[in-house]
């Protein structure tokens, strides 16, 4: 590293601490200040040794009859590999973090066996950033993933369509902090054409009706949602294939903590309520049979539910992989499927809405509403850490990587939204 290059990465580094205690609304830590001070020294230093190479390039080059300010030659086809990594995404962006320079600089050749390992907390996005490519929408089959054409060739079907997963539907937002609010559970509208006149002795139906709404207060409390994943040695040093790891195995190892909090939540033990455990969320149940006819017409009466309250509507259903499978298998009299069969690649709906999967929802249960009302509110964003003090890592040559995302669930109007599910039998 040049001493150019040195003196800007201690400049970025300082921004970097600035920006972290701003962002974080405090001061600096003891260990910032301390830092701070000898970034100070050294870019004091480096500057000084600047002026002086540049005095000197300068010098050198009128006695050799050349021009002082010639450009610095570039080098072309010339990078690190590093630096095929794609920093658009959060894998990118934390190989191209201060710390993981750091541990690439002290490791240029790669971890020896036993060597100790400890990338500390880097936040290397928001949440919204995160889930950027996410689907959520008022309407989910309104965008491309579930929309239907309005002209169909045989046999063509060119849309590659992504199951939908509840991250797909619910709100998204940021919040600075805890706060309580009011759920609403339940909404009476009694409006009615009355008399003009109400005069005193005329019965009470004569008085103009009053509407009612019962609410509930809930709290909203940050949470981490976190999990982790094991890596080689090698992989860690390897910045643009553990950039590509990490793009992939976010998505499933966050997005199941998440959805199990959204859905399985108890509320208890600094966990978050989820909506399986949440008051003021209706519920309907049904008796199986062979096939899942019974439970497409329980989901029919339950759109029923949601749909007569004022504003109500339904955006998607959410159902396991296993009711998905017995939608699909539906046949009529003449064994023809009822749906779009082996070869269709459409949508697939419930009642004309669509229809998302989640491995959390035990075989039989569906849950459907509005599922704007359940939002993920986002607190700190996401962070990433790497360290092998973990059981026997360190022996084995593994590292343990941490993704952690500080966010907060709200459910505004839980009766917005319907359980249907199998009636328990004693």
């Amino acid at each position: 590293m040049t001493m150019r290059e040195k003196l800007q990465a201690l400049l970025k580094e300082a921004a970097e601490i600035v920006a972290k205690a701003k962002e974080e609304d405090r001061e600096f830590t003891e260990d910032e200040v301390t830092r701070i001070n000898e970034i100070k020294s050294e870019t004091d230093d480096l500057a000084v040794k600047v002026k002086a190479a540049d005095d000197a390039q300068a010098a050198a080059a009128a006695m050799a009859g050349k021009a002082a300010d010639r450009p610095k030659p570039q080098l072309s086809g010339v990078k690190d590999r590093q630096e095929d990594g794609d920093t658009a995404t959060l894998g990118g962006q934390f190989v191209k973090s201060a710390l993981y320079q750091e541990f690439r600089k002290e490791h240029p050749s790669g971890l020896g066996e036993g060597s100790a390992v400890s990338i500390g907390r880097t936040r290397v996005g928001s949440m919204k950033e995160w889930l950027a490519g996410r689907k959520a929408t008022e309407a989910p089959l309104q965008v491309g993933l579930g929309h239907v054409a309005p002209i169909r060739m045989p046999m063509v079907d060119q849309v590659d369509r992504d199951n939908l997963t509840i991250l797909d539907l619910i709100s998204r937002g940021e919040s600075d902090g805890p706060f309580e609010y009011l759920q609403v559970t339940g909404v009476t509208r009694n409006a009615a054409v009355v008399q003009d006149e109400i005069l005193p002795g005329d019965p009470d139906t004569a008085l103009k009706p009053t509407s009612t709404i019962q609410t509930e207060l809930a709290d909203a409390k940050p949470y981490t949602y976190a999990d982790g994943y094991d890596v080689t040695n090698a992989l860690l040093s390897n910045a643009p294939a553990l950039a590509t790891y990490m793009n992939n195995e976010l998505e499933y190892s966050l997005d199941w903590v998440i959805e199990d909090k959204l859905l399985n939540g108890t509320g208890t033990g600094g966990q978050p309520q989820g909506l399986l455990n949440t008051t003021g969320v209706q519920e309907l149940t049904y008796t199986p049979g062979a096939d899942a006819m019974a439970q497409v017409k329980a989901i029919r009466q339950a759109i029923t539910k949601i749909t007569t309250l004022p504003g109500g509507n339904v955006t998607a259903a959410l159902m396991s992989p296993e009711d998905d499978e017995a939608w699909d298998l539906l046949q009529d009299t003449t064994d023809r499927f009822m749906g779009q069969g082996p070869f269709g690649q459409g949508p697939s709906t419930s009642w004309g809405r669509a229809r998302a999967l989640s491995q959390r929802l035990a075989p039989g249960t569906v849950i459907l509403g509005d599922w704007r009302q359940v939002a993920l509110l986002d607190v700190e964003g996401l962070s990433i850490l790497a360290f092998n003090q973990h059981k026997d890592y360190a022996q084995r040559n593994l590292v343990y990587v941490r993704a952690e995302l500080r966010a907060m669930q709200v459910i505004w109007k839980p009766n917005r939204l319907i359980v249907v599910k199998p009636v328990e039998t004693p």
